[in-house]
């Protein structure tokens, strides 16, 4: 939730099962990161690409604790 009470969003690195279905989660947001320039342009490649992916909730993840 945003400081203004509305919808904010993140990512984070998500485990899924054999299935193909999320499983877990990291707890904490993801940031983009390199050992070089290249790295760190790569990184954000992937995190581009993960905002074409579906978004998930916590309702994703039946059985985690928030």
């Amino acid at each position: 939730m945003s400081l203004d009470g509305g919808k904010s969003y993140e990512i984070h690195e998500v485990y899924y099962d054999e299935d193909g279905k999320p499983k877990m989660y990291t707890m904490n947001a993801s940031r983009p990161f390199g050992e070089s320039t290249r790295e760190l342009r790569q990184d954000l490649m992937w995190m581009m690409k993960a905002l074409d992916m579906p978004t998930l909730t916590l309702q994703d993840f039946p059985g985690l604790e928030e």
